[in-house]
């Protein structure tokens, strides 16, 4: 079964009156997630959502509604189609300058969720090598002090700075029962993800209880394996994640018995 014929299901649930929820809609990707300025084939957003539908009881059908908007940064971008895998197909706008952009996505209800720094679009010239003032491209690779090691890459005693984890990810969780504990597993996901060792709040979905502990610190290479348990029942339990730069991600819902 999709992805797609599972959100429409929970979506039926909803229209038939159950008071179950939708979960919180998750970006999984932007491709790409980095252009030069002037591009202008459809940049895919790839999202792990449950889209409002529809119901027409007259022809028995059920139909994702529309009504989806995407921003990139504050420039609302078209949408050109949102296929049954949950890809949505936008166009940039023609004057969106080089910049680091969020990318935000709204559903038709009103559920939205962010991309810190999403999609990165550079100028024509950017990256391109120095050639040198009599235009001659230079002969040899440029060794920096003339040591063993010219480019260590990223710092990792360097402090986590916003735009080094642009998102995590949780392996799914299957249901639970009421006040037992079990385990969760989170990944960070960014440029330096394996340096990440922070700490990252974690809330459970609204009408759900609580969850304890509130918050996972033990990330080691970016990756987080911690107990946790859910003091409350619910059919449709989503946990969250947010980094202290505003960064969030969810886990898919789940039920606690």
């Amino acid at each position: 079964m999709t992805r797609a014929l599972v959100a429409l299901g929970l979506m039926l649930l909803s229209a038939c009156g159950s008071n179950t929820s939708l979960p919180p809609p998750r970006i999984l990707s932007v491709e790409p997630d980095k252009a030069t300025i002037g591009f202008s084939d459809p940049i895919t957003v790839r999202l792990d959502a449950a889209f409002p539908i529809r119901v027409d009881y007259a022809e028995g059908q059920a139909q994702a509604r529309s009504g989806t908007r995407v921003w990139f940064g504050q420039w609302e971008v078209g949408v050109r189609e949102l296929d049954e895998q949950g890809a949505l197909s936008v166009d940039l706008p023609a004057d969106l300058g080089a910049a680091a952009y969020d990318v935000r996505v709204a559903l038709a209800d009103g559920r939205e969720t962010t991309s810190p720094r999403g999609f990165t679009l550079v100028s024509q010239d950017a990256g391109t090598p120095d050639a040198g003032p009599d235009g001659i491209p230079d002969g040899g690779v440029y060794v920096a002090d003339g040591g063993p090691e010219p480019d260590a890459g990223q710092d990792p005693t360097r402090p986590m700075g916003e735009g080094d984890i642009t998102g995590y990810e949780f392996e799914p969780i299957s249901d639970q029962d009421i006040g037992q504990p079990f385990t969760i597993t989170v990944r960070a996901v960014g440029p330096r993800a394996a340096d990440f060792t922070d700490k990252v709040d974690l809330s459970i979905s609204k009408n759900n209880g609580n969850v304890s502990p509130t918050s996972l610190d033990k990330f080691v290479g970016g990756l987080c394996v911690q107990s946790i348990a859910i003091d409350a029942q619910g059919a449709n339990v989503v946990l969250t994640v947010t980094d202290r730069f505003g960064v969030q991600a969810s886990s898919n819902a789940f039920k606690v018995k």
